[in-house]
C-alpha cells in the first residue's frame, strides 16, 4: 500500500509556532547551557528579526513584540533575540554597503550574530573606556583588545564593535568569531542565561577592512541607533513579566492560597499593557536624537526592569517552597529577571545617567 504524502505547507510558520513547539520544551535544557541554535534560525525565517529593517516605528514594536512573545517562555532566547536585532539595527542604519551585505541573511536568521556595544555603550557615559583600539592601515584598520562577554556568539557568527583610534576618532565595525586574530573563549558559568552563546572575545592585531565597517565615526552614527538598542531590550521584560504572570495563573491551588499577596497576575498583566503602550509611543520617536528623548527611553527600560523584577518576585512568592526546588520555573524566572535588570544599559546606569539630567 503507497504511502500517503504529507500535504506541503503553504504558509511559514509562526513567532508563537516555534514558541510552543520548539522552544517551550526545550526551556530546561537552554537553561542548563544548550544554545538554541535552531530556534532562533526557525525565527528568523518566520521573520521575527526583519521587522523593524525599515526603521518605521511599526516595524521596530513588531520585532518588540515577537521577542517578548519568546521571551513568555525562555528569556535566554528572547536576549539571544535582541542580540540579533540590535545587529540588525545597525546594518540597516548603516550607509556603508560593504557591511549592508551581510543584512540579508543575519535579517533571516540565515547567519547569526551579536552586538559588543556593552562596552561602548558604558564607555559614552564614562563608566570605562573602550576596550578596542585600532589604527588606519591601508583600507583598513589593525584592531587589537579584548571584550569581556558578548552574547550570540558561535563560530563564523558576528558582531558589533566600536574601536578608539590615536586621533580621537571612533569607529564601528563587523567582525567574525574565530577569523585571523579574532578567538573567543568561555571563561565563566553564569546562575542564568548559560544557553546564550556568551564568550569573551579576544582581538589580538585582527585586520578590519572598510569593506566591514558599519560607520567610519560612531560618534555620529550612536545617537543615531540608541533609541532602537535600548527600546529592543523592552521585549525581554515584558515577556518575562508575562510568562511569571501565566505561570501564577496555571498554578490554580497555589494562587487561591496566595491570592492576597500584593501583587498578582492580573496586575502584573495590566502593567505590562500600559507599559507597551508607552514602548509604541516611544518607537514613533525613536530617531530623535537629543539627550532628553534617550532619557525618557531610559525611564521606560527601567520601568520594565523593575516590572520584570516584581513579576519574577510575586511567582516566587506564590509558589513559596516549591519554586525554591532546583530546576522550578519560578526560580528560573526570578534568575532571569535580574539579569533584565544589570545588561547594558543596568539599573545601576541608567539611575546615574537619569541622575546626571540633560
Amino acid at each position: 500500500m503507497a504511502a500517503t504524502a504529507l500535504p506541503l505547507r503553504d504558509t511559514p510558520r509562526t513567532v508563537a509556532e516555534i514558541v510552543r513547539t520548539d522552544l517551550a520544551p526545550q526551556v530546561g535544557a537552554i537553561d542548563a547551557g544548550t544554545y538554541p541554535d535552531a530556534v532562533l534560525r526557525a525565527l528568523g525565517a518566520a521573520g521575527a528579526y526583519s521587522h523593524h529593517i525599515d526603521g518605521g516605528p511599526e516595524g521596530l514594536l513588531a520585532a518588540i513584540d515577537a521577542m517578548a512573545e519568546a521571551g513568555e517562555a525562555c528569556l535566554s532566547t528572547a536576549f539571544c533575540m535582541w542580540c540579533q536585532d540590535a545587529l540588525v539595527w545597525y546594518l540597516a542604519r548603516s550607509g556603508e554597503p560593504g557591511a549592508r551585505r551581510h543584512l540579508a541573511a543575519l535579517a533571516a536568521g540565515q547567519a547569526l550574530g551579536g552586538t559588543g556595544l556593552s562596552n561602548p555603550m558604558k564607555a559614552l557615559s564614562g563608566i570605562e573606556p573602550l576596550a578596542l583600539q585600532g589604527v588606519r592601515d591601508g583600507a583598513g584598520y589593525r584592531v587589537h583588545g579584548r571584550l569581556p562577554w558578548v552574547s550570540n556568539l558561535g563560530p563564523r557568527h558576528r558582531f558589533a564593535g566600536i574601536l578608539f583610534l590615536p586621533e580621537g576618532r571612533r569607529v564601528m565595525g563587523l567582525f567574525e568569531a574565530g577569523s585571523e586574530g579574532v578567538s573567543i573563549a568561555a571563561n565563566a558559568r553564569f546562575v542564568a542565561l548559560e544557553g546564550t552563546g556568551t564568550y569573551t572575545v579576544m582581538i589580538r592585531d585582527a585586520y578590519l577592512p572598510d569593506a566591514e565597517v558599519i560607520a567610519h565615526d560612531a560618534g555620529a552614527f550612536v545617537p543615531r541607533i540608541r533609541n532602537g538598542f535600548v527600546l529592543l531590550q523592552t521585549g525581554m521584560g515584558l515577556g518575562l513579566a508575562r510568562g511569571a504572570a501565566a505561570l501564577m495563573r496555571a498554578d490554580a491551588a497555589g494562587r487561591a492560597k496566595a491570592q492576597f499577596l500584593p501583587l498578582g497576575p492580573e496586575a502584573i498583566e495590566a502593567r505590562a499593557s500600559a507599559l507597551r503602550e508607552r514602548v509604541a509611543a516611544a518607537a514613533r520617536a525613536h530617531e530623535a536624537t537629543d539627550r532628553v528623548a534617550f532619557l525618557e527611553t531610559l525611564r521606560l527600560r527601567l520601568d520594565v526592569s523593575f516590572l520584570a523584577l516584581e513579576a519574577a518576585q510575586a511567582a516566587m512568592l506564590q509558589f513559596g517552597a516549591r519554586g525554591y526546588l532546583e530546576g522550578a520555573d519560578a526560580f528560573r524566572r526570578l534568575r532571569e529577571a535580574q539579569f533584565v535588570a544589570i545588561v547594558t544599559p543596568s539599573v545601576k546606569h541608567i539611575t546615574a545617567e537619569l541622575a546626571r539630567g540633560a
